[in-house]
């Protein structure tokens, strides 16, 4: 149970991992998305819920590449009961075959960009099953993106279980 919420973090999110973020439309490949100089915050904006939605539909298909290329090097999330793990474990639960995703809707993505950094809040409802427990639920999270080299990546997640999202 305790590694369960390691997971679900990602899951956006993260999730790291949150995916089929909302509509069940998943591509083979989905490509980088990158910000120009001159591209305005509504841009980010729309960049990084694309962003948001990749990550889940990577979980749920779980497409590591995809993964490797959205969390940060230095990515660290937080699960719900405080613990702490990296991009390498989030990504190796995924690959093992420890944490499974059938399904991640995200809705209520809100994105604040403050020039090279953005803060995404995001309520996911999953169906999954973590070391085969089932994990499905209603989650509250908070993701924190850089741009850096003109690509944003995720460098921290934050999730809240929760069944009474509003």
């Amino acid at each position: 149970m305790k590694n369960s919420w390691l997971v679900l973090v990602l899951v956006t999110p993260m999730f790291l991992i949150p995916s089929c973020a909302g509509t069940g439309e998943q591509t083979d490949a989905p490509q980088a998305a990158t910000i120009s100089a001159t591209s305005t915050p509504e841009n980010a904006e729309s960049i990084i819920t694309q962003l948001e939605r990749d990550w889940a539909a990577a979980i749920v298909g779980k497409d590591t590449a995809t993964l490797e290329r959205l969390l940060a090097d230095d990515f660290t999330g937080t699960s719900a009961n405080g613990q702490r793990y990296s991009k390498a474990e989030a990504i190796d639960d995924v690959k093992a075959g420890r944490y499974v995703a059938e399904s991640m809707d995200l809705s209520r993505i809100t994105v604040r960009v403050y020039g090279e950094t953005a803060v995404v809040t995001l309520d996911q409802t999953e169906k999954s099953q973590f070391k085969g427990e089932d994990c499905s639920g209603r989650y509250a999270f908070t993701d924190v993106w850089v741009k850096r080299q003109g690509e944003w990546r995720a460098v921290a997640a934050h999730g809240s279980r929760g069944s009474a999202l509003l």
